[in-house]
């Protein structure tokens, strides 16, 4: 089982359209323009060309890169300006990360990640079958091959694969908290942890019915998306997990310890689950239902919402509605 948004957005054009926060406003991929709309959502500050069928969209603090995971087109804008590029990369762009002005796209059936400088400069390194999972911590970047089930850590300079773990195939989500990677399995129903110093396993856990996605919640709460047991679960630590990991268990995973929020239930299941400040923010796909979640409550944000067309700020959700092209404010 793989996360279903990823599968959807490759399979279904009829989605093509894509939002994200940035530090100067909300950028909005749609109908082949990118727009930059200012803080309050109320007026468009800029508009540029766009990409065909807008999978995602990653953001940095400078600028922000569109990806056409079907046409492998991706569309890299300057917040400040608006002004932009249109690249061709290799097959299937998934995911992306800016380092600085440096970005680093996951192409999945390429196999590779490929690294476009800011003066346009390219390269690109080979990585394990499948990868579908991309994140950044301590300056470096880790890369997660679903087929093959390994961890790849990527040194920016020089750019090549540093080191590598085996872990297990088919995970459907992959986070991290800076200092360990959490990959969760819904097959298993439980979550592993890798320690990004040393790249070695630091224990799992088990975790509801059939989990799919993770948010965290510093410093360390995992908040999991159960959508077979219509629940989010939240795991919070007595203790934190470089102790857990140093003394060899995950005792401090299962409970032991004060929640500062209680597992909430949905009348959905819910695949996704977001957290930005103090909003908890969970998603059902099936449904389009945006919940907000406090004090282990849940109640309906939004409904009808495509998988891409929303993001999170730590005071906001907004979504858009393609039908009248206007972005929806709703405050956490």
């Amino acid at each position: 089982m793989t996360r279903f948004l990823a599968l959807l957005l490759v399979a279904a054009p009829a989605l093509a359209q894509s939002i994200a926060s940035t530090p100067r406003g909300i950028v909005v991929a749609h109908h082949n323009v990118v727009q930059l709309f200012n803080a309050h959502g109320t007026e468009v500050v800029w508009t540029t060309d766009g990409v065909a069928n807008p999978t995602s969209i990653e953001d940095g603090d400078e600028r922000v890169a569109v990806l056409d995971a079907l046409s492998n087109d991706v569309r890299i804008v300057e917040l400040a300006t608006g002004r932009g590029t249109t690249v061709r990369s290799g097959q299937t762009p998934v995911a992306g990360i800016f380092l600085g002005r440096t970005l680093y796209l996951l192409e999945r059936d390429a196999r590779a990640l490929e690294r476009i400088g800011a003066d346009g400069a390219r390269a690109s390194i080979s990585l394990a079958a499948d990868p579908a999972f991309l994140f950044a911590a301590g300056g470096r970047l880790y890369a997660y091959s679903r087929t093959a089930g390994v961890l790849q850590e990527i040194a920016a300079s020089p750019f090549a694969v540093a080191r590598s773990i085996n872990v297990a195939p088919f995970a459907s989500d992959v986070e991290t908290d800076g200092k360990n990677a959490y990959l969760v399995y819904p097959r298993e129903a439980k979550i592993r942890v890798v320690a990004l110093a040393t790249m070695q396993p630091a224990g799992e856990v088990a975790a509801g019915a059939v989990p799919v996605a993770l948010a965290i919640e510093p410093p360390h709460t995992l908040a999991i998306a159960d959508p077979s047991a219509k629940r989010v679960w939240m795991i919070e630590g007595a203790q934190s997990f470089s102790q857990a990991f140093t003394r060899g268990f995950l005792r401090g995973l299962l409970g032991i310890g004060v929640r500062p929020r209680g597992n909430s239930d949905f009348p959905t299941g819910v695949d996704r689950v977001l957290i930005r400040g103090k909003a908890l923010i969970a998603y059902d796909t099936s449904s389009g239902t945006l919940y907000r979640v406090a004090k282990s409550k849940s109640s309906i944000v939004a409904q009808n919402v495509r998988p891409q067309a929303f993001t999170v700020t730590p005071d906001a959700v907004w979504t858009w509605d393609d039908s009248v092209r206007r972005l929806q404010r709703y405050a956490n």
